[in-house]
């Protein structure tokens, strides 16, 4: 019963910056979204419901990038946790936005490192 409806979609810049928060937060080794105060050289850890704060969304006639700003885990492989966080986000975004991945490109900027428990 699947009736393709033509037309086209258009989301929201702070959708999809809740989406690709909510998809970073699935990922193994982010503790969290981060957001950089303005004028200190620290960043505020920031609650499920303010995910977007950590997330820049642009685009331009290349297509969009996904500025993620994260605080991992003390000892994860930042590398892996990087790799695995973009192709999280990526995949999730094609799938609930309809984003073509050839046209978006996802930063990670790692903000923060913190032990989980404390």
């Amino acid at each position: 019963m699947s009736d393709t409806i033509t037309g086209t979609l258009s989301v929201s810049n702070d959708v999809i910056a809740d989406i690709a928060g909510y998809a970073a937060l699935s990922c193994y080794g982010v503790v969290g979204m981060a957001e950089q105060l303005q004028g200190a050289e620290s960043v505020r850890l920031l609650p499920g419901q303010r995910l977007r704060k950590g997330v820049l969304v642009t685009s331009d006639e290349a297509g969009l990038r996904v500025d993620l700003h994260v605080v991992l885990e003390s000892g994860v492989n930042m590398k892996s946790v990087c790799e695995n966080l973009s192709s999280a986000v990526a995949f999730t975004l094609q799938e609930i936005a309809q984003i073509d991945p050839a046209k978006l490109s996802v930063g990670i900027h790692i903000e923060a490192l913190k032990n989980r428990l404390g």
